[in-house]
């Protein structure tokens, strides 16, 4: 089965036991890759209405047909679980090493289930699979433990591991890989901590299987030539996701001050020029990758990435690089998505300056970032309201706070003011996971004074786009250079079959209707699709925006809701239609809800 292994590996902690099982070729032809196939398994065997922090609930680590081969910029793996954050769908994306290596070992995807007795990791090195003990790695930082299990299991070896965040049960806990590299959102690291397990270790010494290794190689070739071509002019290739923060607070889309206005008065001083004056700045890749966008500063510190940048900076109203810089390298080490962790500490200092909390907490102040970190990693004091996310928060302090909380479905929306663009709003009201900016690619680039009905299908089509994308899986930064032809090309050589743009289509809808299904499931419903009371309610109060919340207006927003129904063959509540399920392949999932 070339481009996968046709099997995955199955790891029963509260039995200790391990398991491989084949993959049926029909599922890899139904649904892929990485997101296609992990979400079939992982819909197929959750349990409805598990506790995300239960023993009960699976996560599942995934790849794709290009994962350990040599096609630059795929170095991903898809975290998948029930959401503790948003109790719903989760997957989420994290770059490096950790999934070549992982692939390399001979498996497609690992489902982690149940709890075990004690701290433990897991140690894979090809067919040798063992649960190991972990209680001298507990406590300790994602680097530090990283450390450790090189030092014990061999300095090749790629780690994926929850920190201090997890352990703790932090919903806003992430998983991190390589030191730096996350998979940031929604809450797996708690997942982790959850079940007794600290990280997971791979080394591969296998070849994936390639159906056409000469085409291959040219479409490689192809691929480093575009990116050739592509890096003269283009400061990404200089800066980075850093080198948009000025112009996001040019357009209104910078978060400032639990997103109170959308343009920041010291975007200038925490931008790209700003970071690369100061500091000696080396772009580096995370993988095999020509790209080269992630940052070393010359002392071994971590560049921040743009929504870094914006969620402890702009955010929380902090001009200072070194306060965010050392943010930054906190969360990495403590384990939190720094997403989630602005988004919270900014509506905390909201809920604080409104009255609405004991704490006394001031936008600007470094140093209070930098405890209140420390505070939600530990659930100290404020911090343990904060760790239940800025949904779990405003629900536990009340008063009125919910106003200010900034989320889409429990999960805190990303460093992108949807009152900024058109359809943005829409785009997080749909997305599967709640508030995230990376399940679609639309091109307006207008302000939404005007109906957002216009931009429905392309969204839409971008969503099913994006699956495709999340299953290969390749990089969003790669995209441009690496376009849909190119990528159909690999996609044939690698796994020897052909894809046409209608397939991929069908292929993407089916896996994001499977998901919307999971999700009615576990009980959200069309009032759920809905962006925060601030974005719905607050009109910008200045910039090229002013004036503008969402959507035109309500009406408009509903239209809009309804049409996207209507473009993805599902009911006026939101529900996929029997026909619609049907003619994608989905009746299987029985406990899913249809009309």
């Amino acid at each position: 089965m070339y481009g996968h292994w046709g099997r995955l590996l199955r790891i029963d902690l509260t039995n200790s036991e391990v398991h491989t099982e084949g993959i049926d070729e029909n599922i890899i032809a139904s649904y892929m890759g990485a997101k296609g196939i992990g979400a079939y398994y992982f819909c197929k065997e959750s349990k409805q209405g598990a506790d995300p922090l239960s023993p009960e609930n699976i996560l599942i680590l995934s790849t794709g047909p290009f994962q350990g081969t040599d096609i630059p910029s795929t170095g991903r793996f898809a975290a998948m679980t029930k959401s503790p954050l948003s109790g719903i769908f989760l997957d989420s994306y994290c770059g490096g090493q950790f999934a070549h290596a992982f692939k390399r070992c001979g498996y497609d995807l690992v489902i982690i289930e149940g709890k075990a007795e004690k701290p433990s990791y897991v140690s894979i090195k090809d067919d040798d699979v063992h649960i190991m003990d972990a209680s001298d790695l507990w406590g300790k930082t994602t680097n530090e433990a990283e450390d450790m299990l090189r030092e014990r299991e061999g300095p090749k070896v790629r780690v994926v591991s929850a920190g201090p965040a997890g352990e703790n049960l932090v919903k806003i806990a992430c998983l991190i890989s390589d030191y730096r590299r996350s998979a940031g959102r929604g809450g797996a690291g708690a997942v982790f901590g959850s079940k007794n397990l600290k990280a997971v270790c791979a080394e591969g010494s296998k070849k994936v299987p390639i159906a056409d290794q000469t085409s291959l190689k040219d479409v490689i070739a192809r691929f480093a030539e575009n990116v050739r071509k592509d890096r003269d002019g283009w400061d990404f290739y200089d800066y980075g996701t850093a080198g948009i923060l000025e112009t996001a607070s040019e357009k209104d889309r910078l978060p400032t001050r639990n997103y109170q206005q959308a343009e920041f008065e010291g975007a200038k001083d925490i931008g790209a020029e700003a970071i690369h004056d100061k500091y000696d700045v080396n772009m580096v890749p995370c993988c095999v990758c020509m790209i080269k966008c992630q940052g070393n500063l010359a002392d071994g510190r971590e560049k921040p990435e743009y929504e870094t940048l914006a969620m402890l900076g702009s955010n929380c109203g902090i001009r200072d690089l070194e306060h965010i810089i050392e943010g930054n390298i906190l969360c990495n080490q403590l384990g939190l998505d720094t997403i989630s962790t602005g988004g919270v500490i900014g509506f905390a200092t909201e809920c604080s300056q409104k009255g609405l909390i004991d704490e006394k907490l001031e936008f600007g102040n470094g140093e209070q970032l930098l405890g209140l970190i420390r505070k939600i990693a530990q659930r100290e004091g404020i911090g343990d309201v904060l760790a239940e996310g800025t949904r779990g928060a405003a629900e536990r302090i009340g008063k009125g706070s919910e106003k200010l909380a900034v989320h889409v479905k429990g999960l805190e929306i990303p460093a992108w003011d949807p009152r900024g663009k058109l359809g943005h709003g829409l785009a997080y009201m749909t997305a599967d996971i709640g508030g995230s900016h990376l399940r679609e690619m639309y091109g307006s680039k207008k302000i939404p004074n005007t109906s957002a009905l216009e931009i429905v299908d392309d969204l839409a089509a971008s969503q099913d786009m994006n699956v495709m994308r999340d299953n290969l899986i390749v990089c969003t930064f790669a995209l441009g250079t690496f376009d849909e032809d190119l990528r159909r090309q690999a996609y044939k050589a690698v796994t020897g079959r052909q894809f046409t743009a209608l397939m991929e289509t069908e292929i993407g809808n089916r896996v994001w209707t499977l998901t919307r299904l999971y999700n009615l499931r576990e009980g959200i419903s069309r009032e759920d699709d809905r962006p925060s009371y601030r974005h719905r309610f607050d009109p910008l109060p200045s910039g090229v925006a002013e004036g503008c919340t969402s959507f035109e207006s309500e009406e408009d927003m509903e239209a809009s809701l309804d049409a996207y129904y209507r473009f993805r063959g599902w009911d006026m509540e939101g529900v996929p239609t029997r026909e619609t399920v049907t003619g994608l392949g989905l009746s299987w999932f029985q406990d899913a809800k249809v009309d």
